[in-house]
């Protein structure tokens, strides 16, 4: 990972010759290398997700307006506020590799304001479709003899917390402070042994984010 990487992620990793040790759900999520829109590799493991709490969403440029997450999301940074790019980051990952160039999604970013901690994503077609079928596909639901459901990816956000292995969906069009509220509900667990859990968090109590 880049030393550019590290300062936009907050990782003190201190050289870029030097891998992250395997985290705990390393067998699960692809390792594929993506690149942001500040033109910076990383791995989707070892550098985006390993030890974070995060929102991500699928996207593409042509489609944006249709489904209207990102705007929706750039409220969402504002409620975050200083925790985005320290204690969360929020990763947009195109489904449109060929069109969606990292001087594009610089410019997209650009018009968003985006700030340190929220990332553009692009990749070879392959590697973003490994990680979307990761994040978002599944089959059949509870019913394991049926085939895969319908692909709703670009119509939610994932959220988790990977070193707690917990993870969950909420629409991309939710009140902004809904989506905020996520996070904070599933932040300082303790880290997790197992394999990451597809579900929601329990209950808990309701605080004003974070501050």
């Amino acid at each position: 990972m880049s030393e550019s990487l590290n300062k936009l992620s907050g990782n003190p990793a201190a050289s870029a010759c030097v891998r992250p040790s395997r985290g705990p759900h390393s067998d699960y999520f692809p390792n594929v290398v993506l690149r942001t829109h500040e033109n910076i590799k990383a791995r989707f493991y070892d550098d985006l997700l390993r030890g974070k709490s995060v929102l991500i969403n699928l996207f593409s440029i042509q489609e944006d307006a249709t489904f209207g997450i990102t705007d929706n999301l750039a409220k969402v940074q504002e409620l975050l506020g200083d925790e985005l790019g320290a204690n969360v980051f929020m990763y947009s990952i195109t489904t449109d590799p060929r069109r969606d160039t990292v001087r594009a999604l610089a410019d997209f970013a650009d018009n968003l304001d985006v700030r340190r901690g929220w990332l553009f994503l692009t990749g070879d077609e392959s590697d973003v479709g490994l990680v979307r079928s990761r994040l978002f596909a599944s089959r059949g639901g509870h019913d394991h003899q049926t085939g895969p459901v319908e692909d709703c990816s670009l119509a939610l956000i994932r959220y988790g917390n990977e070193a707690a292995g917990v993870w969950g969906s909420v629409p991309g069009r939710s009140r902004p402070e809904a989506i905020a509220e996520r996070i904070s509900w599933i932040r300082n667990r303790d880290v997790a042994t197992g394999p990451p859990k597809r579900r929601g968090p329990t209950p808990l109590q309701v605080q004003q984010f974070f501050r």
